[in-house]
């Protein structure tokens, strides 16, 4: 075979019709029996500029046997990469690699997945293996690799992607120690949106041309690749668009909005700021009157001059610190600070008085107008039933007055405050006693100081855009962004037009967008989008009572997107019978399937899983079975509660909470009971049940023609080369039944072993 060096020596395997044989880099072992050596830290970092990413991993593989082994490292890497370096060091010696032949790269490729039995692999077909020999490594010892590569990245409608792969196979691997990731962005242009919708990353913006992106994790499993977007922008506000789109369908989309970091000092619109502080007799339990009283002494101290705050004490009834708005200026934050410290606990909780007496405190004007409710408990004194609060809320607040409420312990009525935040676009925070409301309110609160664009609107021209979440846009802070999911029909160029207040004058910025008849790319669209209905249409009915429609809707859209739900919890994973009353998988395809499962595939699947899976699942479970009874008893299913428990207590937050996370998600793979995954599974544009192991179309019925094929036979390998789009979906599993053009492809134990592509394309009129 013939060696190329590239300066320092590496290896390129060139593929056509094959692929990566893993996600990050595997070393596997020569020995049939061994699996891949376990990997013991994972470490990437990227340096991005101006659209051109250079990215360096070095992984460190543990030997874990008592014998010294041959092994091959293969990565794959972007078909339009350049190989910068590859550094693998056996006993202290640079190895150098080989450039296989094409035939042969896809041979190497098939072998790897038969041997690892790893359908998951398929995912990663396209692009070019890195392949390297490794020996010898000792026993009990690591091995250490590293590989750098460079690579332009996509560039649509001012959005840069970033990828890097992590996945591992359908049999994600678990790093042993740490597994770390970070990015250097750094742009001519300003960055404006940064956005993971696979991790939840953590940014550091270091003015308005470079920004650190990252997250590390113990013991991480590499179960999804990485994606990071970020976009660029030249004008004051940055606005940005993705778009999916399939032929013949509506589109969704995601808009991000962010201001410049680099907005001048005085664009930064001066705001008031009322503080609601909760001083009846229950704010003496546990010291949570000193913890509210450090708390809004800190945001006090956090006012600029050009503010302007006023201070209500309740308990008994609502009291004002002084009539009417305060200049922020040193002697009256002085004064405030030292009336704060006066406050004790006493009398009862007059919640609704306060909200009031708030609210008449708003000014004319333009400047934002915030509430900031500290309190510890339901209302007790004037008005006290939830529902005629918060229409007194809704009628009194005839400003637009936003109401943030920061809720301590757990015996608090959270439908009421998440009902009074949610229609004055505000939102809720719960806390535990101590320290903690103290973080939560001066992380809210720094957020806040700087309100650059205030009530937000944005039209589409042309293009008709329908069901947008959140359904009431929020107002833009300094180094924040809104990220807006929606659908749309037709197709055009437009004029994106955004309009909001700055320092009390309405202001309007025009972008230009694109908004596709057809874009098959960034398929997690279609994913957050419905995770935000679904969470809307919870919401509702957990406020205000079930209904039959919501309901309904509810349970359409799990079924469709794959998206667990209390309704289809129950569904899932307890009663096979209510699919048929409720519609959300076909009776007869599971029935169906059943033929297909492998004999005493439930009881071998048992006895394989070792007991930290099986510990993991009945977690899982548990976490599924105690949202879906806090759910219940917090009034989302049956009728609407009103009673005590049902209203707080820990399974109430934790209800709000989790819808909050579905509203907010940031990444696909997050929000939802994460249980149902292992049923109810989306690939590409089809939703599966898993059934025994089987993962079976939800269009599959009784009586299709059928064509069935061997697992990891040369049929099986004819059909993805034949019809790319398998991938997806085989890649589920070993056994899987997908349903193409009306037919049925199978695979399964005793399918075909020698089919041609020909004969494939054929059988299914392509």
């Amino acid at each position: 075979m013939k060696t190329t060096r590239f300066g320092v020596l590496a290896a390129v395997v060139l593929l056509v019709a094959a692929g990566a044989a893993g996600a990050t880099g595997l070393l596997m072992p020569s020995e049939k029996d061994l699996p891949p050596l376990g990997i013991k830290n994972h470490r990437v970092s990227a340096h991005i500029k101006d659209g051109v990413a250079v990215t360096k991993l070095t992984e460190v593989f543990l030997n874990s046997t008592g014998r010294r082994l041959e092994a091959t490292y293969v990565f794959p890497i972007p078909a339009d990469a350049a190989l910068t370096d590859f550094a693998l060091y056996v006993n202290g010696k640079r190895q150098s690699g080989e450039i296989v032949e094409a035939e042969k790269a896809r041979r190497i490729y098939e072998d790897i997945v038969r041997r690892m039995r790893d359908p998951g692999l398929l995912e990663y077909m396209g692009g070019r293996l890195l392949r390297m020999r490794v020996f010898p490594i000792e026993p009990r010892s690591t091995q250490k690799v590293e590989v750098s590569y460079a690579c332009a990245l996509p560039f649509d409608n001012g959005v840069y992607r970033y990828s890097f792969p992590l996945k591992t196979g359908e049999k994600a691997s678990r790093v042993l120690e740490d597994s770390t990731f970070s990015a250097e962005i750094t742009s001519t242009r300003a960055i404006a949106n940064i956005y993971s919708p696979t991790h939840k990353v953590g940014v550091s913006r270091k003015g308005d041309h470079r920004a650190i992106v990252g997250f590390e994790e113990e013991g991480a499993m590499l179960d999804r690749d990485f994606l990071l977007y970020f976009s660029v922008a030249e004008k004051d506000f940055g606005l940005n668009l993705l778009t999916h789109r399939l032929e013949g369908e509506e589109g969704y989309f995601a808009l991000m909005l962010a201001p410049r970091l680099g907005i001048e000092e005085q664009d930064v619109m001066p705001k008031d700021v009322c503080f609601l502080l909760d001083t009846s007799g229950s704010m003496g339990e546990q010291n949570r009157i000193e913890s509210a009283r450090e708390a809004v002494k800190s945001c006090l101290k956090s006012l600029r001059r050009d503010d302007r705050f006023a201070l209500v004490r309740f308990s008994t009834a609502a009291e004002a610190f002084e009539e009417g708005l305060m200049q922020a200026t040193e002697q009256n934050v002085e004064m405030a600070l030292a009336y704060v410290e006066t406050l004790e606990a006493r009398g009862g909780t007059a919640l609704c008085g306060a909200l009031l007496k708030g609210l008449e405190m708003a000014p004319e004007g333009e400047r934002p107008y915030l509430l900031v409710l500290v309190t510890d408990g339901k209302p007790t004194i004037g008005t006290v039933e939830p529902d005629a609060i918060v229409e007194e809320v809704r009628k009194a607040n005839k400003k637009n007055v936003r109401v943030f409420s920061f809720g301590i312990a757990e015996s608090l009525d959270v439908p009421l405050l998440d009902s009074i935040t949610e229609t004055t676009r505000g939102y809720s925070e719960y806390v535990a006693p101590g320290r903690e409301i103290e973080t939560a309110v001066s992380s809210f609160f720094r957020k806040v100081s700087h309100p650059v664009l205030a009530g937000l609107e944005v039209e589409f021209g042309r293009v008709k855009v329908s069901e947008m979440y959140p359904r009431e846009l929020p107002d833009l802070f300094r180094g924040s962004q809104v990220l807006v999911f929606g659908r749309y029909s037709g197709s055009a160029e437009v004029a994106v037009r955004l309009t909001g207040t700055i320092k009390g004058e309405r202001r309007e910025f025009a972008y230009d967008a694109a908004f596709p008849e057809t874009t098959p790319g960034n398929d997690f669209i279609p994913h957050l989008w419905a995770q935000r209905k679904i969470a809307y249409l919870l919401d509702e009915i957990r406020l205000h009572g079930e209904n039959e429609e919501l309901v309904d809707e509810v349970v359409r859209l799990s079924t469709e997107y794959g998206i667990a739900t209390p309704y289809t919890s129950y569904l899932v994973l307890e009663d096979e019978d209510a699919y048929v009353r409720h519609g959300i998988v076909r009776a007869e395809a599971l029935s169906a399937a059943e033929r297909f499962v492998p004999r005493g595939r439930a009881a071998a699947t048992k006895e394989r899983e070792d007991l930290r899976g099986a510990f993991l699942r009945q977690r899982r479970l548990e976490e599924t079975r105690a949202f879906v009874k806090d759910f219940v008893r917090a009034g989302g299913v049956g009728r609407k509660v009103q009673d005590e428990a049902a209203r707080s207590g820990p399974g109430a937050v934790r209800v709000s909470r989790t819808l909050r996370r579905w509203k907010e998600a940031r990444r696909a793979g997050e929000g939802g009971l994460s249980a149902v995954r292992t049923r109810l599974r989306k690939a590409g544009d089809k939703t599966f049940v898993q059934l025994h192991g089987v993962f079976v179309d939800t269009e599959f019925k009784e009586g299709m023609k059928e064509l069935k094929l061997k697992w990891g036979s040369d049929a099986y390998f004819a059909a993805l080369r034949a019809l790319p789009e398998l991938k997806d979906y085989l890649a589920l599993g070993e056994d899987v039944i997908v349903v193409i053009e009306g037919k049925a492809l199978i695979v399964a134990e005793d399918g075909e072993e020698e089919l041609r592509e020909e004969d494939l394309r054929a059988f299914f009129g392509m």
